[in-house]
């Protein structure tokens, strides 16, 4: 079901968060309205989708912009079995003016929400056809000017065709718009410092973001404040698991050269031995020589540690190189 996925919780925590004014509110149902809306061919209305939050969300803003609730089918089999789907009807369209006079009778008296609510959305809905009446369209050329204009609309889009990949399997957000729009909500998502990527999804277009920084100020701007902090903590766990594995690795490699390199000198001082004997050997280099082939892995510093007196790294290192270089001028001969 999709309240199971990450994508499912994300719009159950937005569908909890209520606009600003009235002005919010249209431009959020506007949102919807584009996302997971179409008029009906008889005259009305339907919304889809697969969300109970989404859903239930719808109601109360219908209600709250036109003074109906919109009548809710469920289907229980759902899309591939994912779950339910919900489906909203509006049998009858409301009329822009009904509209425009609930959202001056909501509105403080001489207040910016009731005149960013009526300014211009008389013929919305039907200049550009996409939206229901007396909602801002951006089809007809209308854009959110205010800040909390453009959170309530890109909001409403994402809950209507919004999609997103939780932490650990890639990071991936994407709302489908009608291809009509999709430039006008491009440059919403731009103003907010975001670079989305486009593609077709079936006659319609896909926006989406694909770097975590870009999804997490998406997220934080439409308000899935626990959804920026599940990302980022994902992030967080992530790099320190990334840089203890590099750690390892660079660990692991240069335990792998000690190694090897330890293994050439015990065959270097071998040969030298079985050429000259240990009494041939130089008495400086013989405590060296036996400590190195007792053991093999261990660095030049331990090395050093296990002799008496002890030696620093760069003395042992020393008389290794010197056993090393007598080995050669032996194997010569």
């Amino acid at each position: 079901m999709i309240r199971d996925t990450f994508s499912g919780r994300v719009k159950d925590e937005l569908a909890r968060r209520w606009p600003a004014d009235q002005g919010a509110l249209g431009w959020e149902l506007t949102g919807l309205c584009l996302g997971c809306g179409s008029p009906l061919p008889g005259g009305g209305w339907r919304w889809r989708t697969e969300s109970a939050a989404t859903a239930r969300l719808l109601v109360r803003l219908v209600r709250a912009r036109y003074g109906v609730a919109p009548r809710l089918v469920v289907d229980r089999r759902g899309r591939l079995g994912r779950g339910n789907v919900y489906e909203l009807w509006l049998d009858v369209l409301p009329t822009a003016e009904g509209a425009d006079d609930r959202a001056a009778e909501a509105a403080p008296s001489g207040g910016r929400g009731g005149r960013a609510a009526r300014r211009g959305q008389g013929a919305a809905g039907a200049a550009g056809g996409v939206v229901l009446p007396g909602l801002p369209d951006p089809g007809a050329g209308q854009r959110p000017r205010r800040r909390q204009d453009r959170e309530a609309f890109l909001r409403g889009l994402f809950l209507g065709a919004g999609s997103l990949t939780g932490p650990g399997h890639g990071y991936h957000a994407e709302v489908v718009v009608p291809a009509a729009v999709a430039s006008r909500v491009a440059a919403e998502l731009r103003r907010w410092g975001l670079r989305p990527g486009r593609a077709r999804r079936r006659g319609r277009v896909g926006l989406y973001l694909k770097e975590a920084e870009q999804i997490a100020e998406l997220l934080g701007r439409l308000g899935a404040h626990q959804a920026v902090l599940a990302l980022e903590n994902h992030r967080v766990v992530k790099g320190v698991r990334n840089r203890v594995n590099r750690l390892v690795n660079a660990e692991t490699a240069n335990l792998r050269k000690a190694v090897d390199a330890g293994l050439r000198q015990v065959e270097a001082i071998r040969r030298l031995v079985d050429a000259v004997g240990w009494e041939g050997l130089p008495a400086s280099l013989r405590p060296v020589a036996r400590a190195r082939l007792e053991h093999p892995a261990a660095s030049l510093r331990d090395l050093g540690q296990m002799l008496e007196p002890p030696l620093s790294k760069s003395a042992v290192g020393h008389r290794i190189r010197r056993l090393q270089a007598l080995a050669a001028r032996y194997a010569e001969r």
